[in-house]
């Protein structure tokens, strides 16, 4: 049972964002205090009813939060957190999923664009006051997203918008989600799972925007990294461990 709004306190956990400055703002009259370390978390989150937090979360913080009721996320990832053991002290847990779906989506368009427009190598080059001068290694160019294939796995809100962003720039998107009868969601055309080794090697980016489960875990597999083309462009901002890291480093090799 949460106590009423007068008793209600909300704790706020983060090393840098201004999450009390900015609900005190809206005047709810709700008690709230900000913690900024582990230890500030640890030491004062037997005072609250509520805690909203992300990566300061871990789940040993759990028995010192004796009057806990209520954990908001302020991320869409939900690995960190222990279920079964919110559950245990019946703690509710809510995602904040679909928050920064577009600001995912334009970061991984901004990391497709810096690979093919090689904006590092631009930028070190300018720094280093080196001027480039004309290749006609077609390779070793700047290159243009127009005509491109762009493989989106993981068709939800980032997913979506991506796809969006992707056909502004002329781009064929090929989809892969959960269930395929959910929608295209802006691809040209959408496949399920299990057809990911087949599809990368018609693409020439292939984007990572699923969530992390036990179906996607290491989904970017050997097998997928194998049959890229050795020209393709490789980005992910989902959860780190969907794709195959071990695989990923060896596909590298070589190169």
């Amino acid at each position: 049972m949460f106590p009423t709004r007068d008793k209600l306190t909300i704790c706020f956990a983060h090393a840098a964002y201004q999450m009390k400055a900015r609900f005190d703002a809206r005047n709810t009259g709700i008690n709230s205090f900000q913690v900024r370390s582990y230890d500030e978390f640890v030491q004062r989150v037997g005072e609250a009813d509520v805690v909203s937090a992300s990566g300061m979360w871990k789940n040993d913080i759990i028995p010192h939060a004796t009057k806990l009721k209520f954990v908001q996320s302020i991320s869409s990832g939900m690995d960190q957190y222990s279920k079964e053991m919110l559950g245990a002290k019946g703690v509710r847990l809510a995602s904040a999923a679909g928050v920064n779906a577009r600001a995912v989506a334009e970061h991984a368009l901004a990391l497709i664009l810096a690979v093919c427009r090689r904006l590092p190598e631009a930028r070190d080059n300018q720094h280093k006051k080196v001027w480039r001068g004309m290749l006609g290694d077609l390779t070793q160019r700047e290159d243009e997203l127009g005509g491109k294939t762009l493989l989106i796995v993981g068709m939800g809100r980032i997913g979506s918008h991506l796809a969006k962003l992707a056909k502004a720039f002329d781009m064929k998107v090929i989809g892969i989600r959960r269930d395929p009868k959910a929608g295209a969601n802006g691809a040209d055309e959408i496949h399920g799972m299990d057809d990911l080794v087949k599809l990368v090697p018609q693409a020439d980016i292939v984007a990572l925007t699923c969530a992390l489960t036990p179906e996607t875990t290491g989904l970017m597999s050997a097998a997928a990294f194998a049959a890229m083309k050795p020209s393709s462009v490789f980005v992910n901002v989902a959860r780190g461990k969907v794709a195959d890291e071990a695989a990923l480093i060896a596909s590298l090799e070589g190169y």
